[in-house]
């Protein structure tokens, strides 16, 4: 029965299921965790929250053994396990599991296949499928959730998909999870069903270790909360006792008066012109205008075709109808190079594989879109070091050198270098697709505040995010999409998330 698949504790315990104490971190050059203590109790949901560099990672990858500390100790149940060999093998065995937003399944495997990889059933020494699909079943059953586990899991929904890494580690007997940015590629509703389940396992005893850069999600499912700086615990306590711009305080160190600038209204001539633009199976009849120092967003749930249109304006998504207008002249895209060419840029949702050369440094990315102007027939590495400098300097780029791999920064610092790519290449229109997936409250604020400068300088800005408090924060108008139309277009006093979530599930005008 269910209880048989979980095997969990319905009855809390007063001792800490997991405790560090005065836990340090010693890499080359750098302290990523300074005499840290941290415990975690049954059935307790527990926040853990930093800006990006805090060490949240570094202390999730101690708890799982895949660091040990340099100095302190971990216990679990009381027992001291750093002098014990722990490691990730011995961390599963005692009932510590993570699920990360990067999906770690087998796509061509279906989920159970997924969910029992490592830990297959067997009998006689044959697979015992019937015995994983019982336990499976049961287990999601007792959630109340409801997926095609038969299928291959790349044809499943990424909700779906989460949910399957959830499962493993249940499946694993877990009795901690480390859920790390779990719902940051997710939509609303599914959020909620996140929400949903973790209120389910706290019931059953499970704690959970729940990290996420979004802080209202901290007040909707979190008992307590930890707060980490530098490397060190800067605060902590209960949820309750606390607001979230008290907590974004302990988190950047200082208070957050104002999150998003005022809108600049010194708006010049119309840039762009979108008028009948189709693509199949993607968008169709779009029409909409951008002016110079003008800021537009795009609201709309998964597969209204947002990012897809972002990419035709890009040169890089078929477009078999409408047309482009550039300052009054039409133009045609055939490739990225051609929009480019143009002044067009784009700051993709998957920086990580489409803005950025994880095998380059950060001086070799930034400028990237402009070898023209550090190169002739041979590349001028002081120009290339230059031009790189000052805008790490202008993005306040967290950084040890110009040569260090863009692999090694934090996610804030790396969208910072994509940005930053495009400020070389002094384009005209700056397209951001989901800008701030991923990355704290602090660089959030410095991404926003980056946006309203180049408003202010007359560049223009299409932005793409889910977040409606970011899209309302900072755009002058914005279109909201359904199955690949303009639903609607609020601005002004029009602009409110009433409306914009009527059109986003296909209601009102």
């Amino acid at each position: 029965m269910v209880q048989e698949v979980l095997k969990k504790p319905q009855n809390k315990t007063s001792d800490p299921v997991i405790k560090l104490e005065n836990v340090s971190k010693q890499f080359p050059g750098v302290k990523a965790l300074d005499r840290v203590s941290f415990e975690v109790y049954p059935g307790e949901c527990i926040a853990l929250a930093g800006e990006n560099g805090a060490g949240k990672s570094t202390l999730s990858k101690i708890i799982l053994g895949v660091y040990q500390p340099t100095n302190g100790a971990v216990f679990i149940d009381g027992d001291n396990v750093t002098k014990k060999g722990y490691g990730i093998k011995e961390a599963h065995e005692m009932g510590v599991a993570a699920v990360h937003q990067e999906l770690q399944l087998i796509p061509e495997l279906n989920g159970y296949e997924n969910i029992f990889l490592g830990n297959i059933s067997t009998k006689f020494g044959f697979i015992h499928k019937r015995d994983m699909v019982k336990k499976a079943d049961e287990l999601f059953d007792f959630l109340g959730i409801k997926i095609n586990l038969s299928k291959q899991v790349k044809y499943l929904r990424m909700a779906e998909q989460q949910i399957i890494q959830l499962a493993k580690a249940l499946i694993l007997d877990a009795r901690v999870i480390i859920l790390d940015e779990l719902t940051a590629v997710l939509q609303e509703k599914d959020i909620e069903n996140i929400y949903r389940i973790v209120h389910v396992l706290k019931k059953q005893g499970i704690s959970i270790i729940y990290i996420s850069h979004r802080l209202d999600e901290i007040f909707e499912v979190c008992d307590t909360y930890a707060v980490l700086v530098d490397g060190e615990m800067k605060g902590n306590g209960q949820v309750e006792d606390i607001n979230k711009d008290q907590l974004i305080e302990k988190i950047i160190g200082r208070e957050l008066t104002q999150v998003f600038p005022v809108l600049n209204q010194n708006i010049g001539d119309t840039i762009l012109e979108v008028e009948g633009l189709t693509s199949p199976n993607a968008f169709h009849d779009i029409n909409f205008s951008l002016k110079k120092g003008e800021i537009i967003g795009f609201a709309g749930l998964v597969g209204a075709g947002k990012t897809e249109l972002l990419n035709a304006l890009f040169g890089n998504y078929k477009i078999t109808a409408g047309s482009i207008k550039f300052n009054g002249k039409k133009v045609r895209f055939r490739s990225p190079l051609d929009a480019v060419k143009k002044g067009i840029s784009l700051v993709p949702d998957e920086r990580k594989e489409l803005g950025l050369a994880m095998n380059f440094n950060i001086k070799q990315n930034m400028t990237l879109a402009s070898l023209n102007k550090i190169s002739n027939v041979f590349l001028n590495r002081r120009k290339e070091m230059d031009y790189s400098f000052k805008h790490a300097k202008l993005m306040n780029l967290k950084y040890s050198n110009l040569d260090q791999y863009v692999v090694n920064l934090s996610g804030g610092n790396q969208q910072k270098v994509v940005i930053a790519k495009w400020l070389i290449a002094d384009a005209d229109i700056f397209m951001f697709d989901e800008p701030t997936r991923g990355i704290d409250i602090g660089a959030k604020t410095e991404i926003y505040k980056l946006i309203h400068e180049l408003s202010s300088r007359g560049k223009s800005v299409i932005i793409v995010s889910p977040e409606l408090e970011e899209l309302l924060g900072l755009c002058h108008k914005i279109h909201v999409m359904f199955e690949g139309e303009i639903k609607q277009t609020v601005s002004d006093e029009d602009k409110t998330q009433d409306k914009i979530i009527n059109s986003l599930l296909g209601e009102g005008a």
